[in-house]
Parts: structure tokens; C-alpha cells; sequence
């Protein structure tokens, strides 16, 4: 049986391990100072690199977002610009501001009735394609980047493409939160967009934007602070995709397709001749329809037989009377 040791030895035995007088198990008493083990404090509190995020419903929140964006680019650009949801991470405010080269357009926005600020990150090689486009140059060429910052007239020339971008994050976030976000200045540096405190945690939520020699992002950055409210909200499915959520959508559409312009054509008959025949055409031959006057006319919207109609005059015009709906034939049934 081990004799046990008492308070007082305890005591003298820790404080030679202190001391350095009795070396670790793992460590020779001579031993050079590269081959003792290094130890390096731990902050259980503050963020150890990025962290995805995890929040309820969120994901589908930016996928929205990405449609949106995709419309607005594709209606300012004239050309086809996909966008799409990339990954979600949560970082301490000063890290995430040490990955950006200094060379984006950084739009800091408000997000009323929520006191807080977020911003809108449109990245090098977006904003200088986007430059190159709206000065009149040929975006279709390959791009060349500066190497330098947006001047403030470059900056001014992408204003409304990052305004339109909050009018997307209001429609966004319209089932969940009435916001109304605006574009309060562009940055080229940093150093100028202090929405938080360095330690604080944001969401930095990444969209890949591709076209034509165009591959790149758009960061939606935003304060954890600002979102802890709208997790309850988020957590329901009816409040962040109601079924009437592309119905504004649906209507336009309704509403513009009925004034648009459609050919209208009457046709008593057809015939088929040859070309021959129809180069030895003389004044006053007679060409055979093969119908009576007052046979029905087809009426044709866009070349498609849609009326049946009698010809007649109106006010001294001549003018068709609809007189029934020509029936579509159903579409066959393949049975294998």
C-alpha cells in the first residue's frame, strides 16, 4: 500500500514543479527549448474563425434573394446574369473586413425600422464588369482588372445597380419584415464602413453572380443583432413563403399580355399554285377559290384559327362578323 502524501509535501512538491527543480514526464530536464511544448491561451467567448451559420429558414430567405438579384442584373445588364445562393458563415466583424482587398464597392445601407446598418459588397472583378458594361465598353472582350480602388465617379456610375439590390432585399425580407433599406454611400476602404464593433458577429451571406466571362460574388453582410428578432418570425414556413408570394408577379405579367399587339388576319381561302404558275399570271385572270361568297371566313390571332365569321360592310367599310369559336382537336393520346 502506497503511503499517501501529506498537505504539507503537496505543497513542496508543486512548488519545485514550479520552480523548475522536478521536470514534467514529458519533458528531459536538458532538453532544448524548441522540443518543450508551447502552450497558447484559448478565448472560449470570442469567435475562432468563421462558423456556418445555422438559423431556421434562412436559406430559403437567400434564395429569394438570389432570384431577385438575378432579375435586377439581368433588366440593368440587358443580358442574362444568373445568380445563385452561395455558403453562409458568421465571423467577427474585424476578421471578415481583413479578407477584402480594398478594391470592392462596399454599400453601406440602412435597414429601417431595425437600428441597425448592414452592407452590400459587389466584389472586384462584379464591379469593374459592371463598369465596363454601363461606360458603353464590351464586357463580351476579357476583362482586364486595374489592380486599384473604385474612384468616387466609378463608385457614383454603380449607385443604382447597388440600389436596386436594396429594393430586392425589401422584397426579400417583405414576409417576414417590412424593411426599408436604402443605399447610404459607397466605400472603397474599410475603414469607412464601421456598422458594428470590431468583435461583433455578423453574417457574411455570399451570392455567386455568373454571365458571359463573368464569374464572382455579392456579400450581404448583417449584424447577428439584427437578425436574433426575426428568428421566431423565420421559424415558420407560412410567414417566409406565403402561397401568394409570386402573385404580384403572376398579375403583371396577366396585365401586360393583354395589351400586347396581336395580327388579326380574316381568310375566305387558300390556294396552292406553282411558281410557274403564278409568274404567267395576267390582268384579269380569274383565280377559282373553290367556295361561295358567303362561305364562312377564318379568323387567325398570330396565324392560330381561332373564330369562324361572316364578311359584310360596317359604316361603309368592310368589317367581319364573328359567328362561332373554332374548337381546338384534342391532343392524341399515345397508348403503349
Amino acid at each position: 500500500m502506497e503511503r499517501i502524501l501529506s498537505k504539507e509535501e503537496i505543497a513542496e512538491l508543486l512548488s519545485a514543479v514550479h520552480d523548475g527543480e522536478i521536470p514534467l514526464r514529458d519533458e528531459e530536464p536538458d532538453a532544448p527549448a524548441q522540443t518543450r511544448r508551447e502552450v497558447s491561451s484559448l478565448n472560449l467567448v470570442a469567435l475562432q474563425g468563421p462558423r456556418h451559420c445555422k438559423i431556421e429558414n434562412f436559406d430559403l430567405i437567400l434564395d429569394t434573394m438570389a432570384r431577385h438579384l438575378g432579375i435586377s442584373l439581368t433588366n440593368r445588364l440587358q443580358r442574362s446574369i444568373g445568380v445563385r445562393r452561395g455558403i453562409m458563415e458568421v465571423y467577427e466583424y474585424d476578421a471578415f473586413l481583413q479578407q477584402l482587398a480594398g478594391r470592392d464597392a462596399l454599400g453601406v445601407i440602412r435597414l429601417d425600422p431595425l437600428r441597425w446598418r448592414g452592407v452590400i459588397i459587389f466584389r472586384e472583378r462584379l464591379s469593374f464588369y459592371l463598369l465596363e458594361y454601363l461606360l458603353g465598353g464590351a464586357p463580351d472582350v476579357e476583362l482586364s482588372l486595374p489592380g486599384r480602388p473604385l474612384t468616387v465617379i466609378e463608385s457614383n456610375v454603380l449607385r443604382n445597380t447597388i440600389a436596386d439590390a436594396c429594393l430586392d432585399l425589401n422584397k426579400t425580407f417583405s414576409p417576414v419584415e417590412k424593411l426599408e433599406s436604402t443605399l447610404v454611400k459607397i466605400e472603397s476602404s474599410t475603414r469607412l464602413i464601421n456598422i458594428v464593433p470590431g468583435d461583433a458577429s455578423v453574417l457574411a451571406a455570399r451570392f455567386v453572380v455568373s454571365g458571359q466571362n463573368l464569374e464572382d460574388e455579392i456579400i450581404l453582410v448583417l449584424p447577428m443583432a439584427m437578425l436574433d428578432p426575426l428568428k421566431e418570425k423565420m421559424r415558420a414556413r407560412t410567414a417566409v413563403f406565403p402561397e401568394s408570394q409570386d402573385r404580384p408577379w403572376q398579375a403583371m405579367l396577366e396585365q401586360e399580355i393583354q395589351l400586347m399587339d396581336v395580327e388579326l388576319t380574316a381568310r375566305l381561302a387558300s390556294l396552292n399554285l406553282t411558281v410557274r404558275d403564278i409568274l404567267n399570271f395576267q390582268v384579269g385572270d380569274i383565280l377559282d377559290l373553290g367556295c361561295a361568297p358567303s362561305s364562312p371566313l377564318q379568323i387567325r390571332a398570330a396565324g392560330q384559327p381561332k373564330f369562324q365569321a361572316m364578311a359584310g360592310t360596317h359604316q361603309g367599310m368592310k368589317a367581319v362578323c364573328i359567328t362561332g369559336r373554332i374548337q381546338r382537336p384534342p391532343i392524341p393520346t399515345k397508348i403503349t
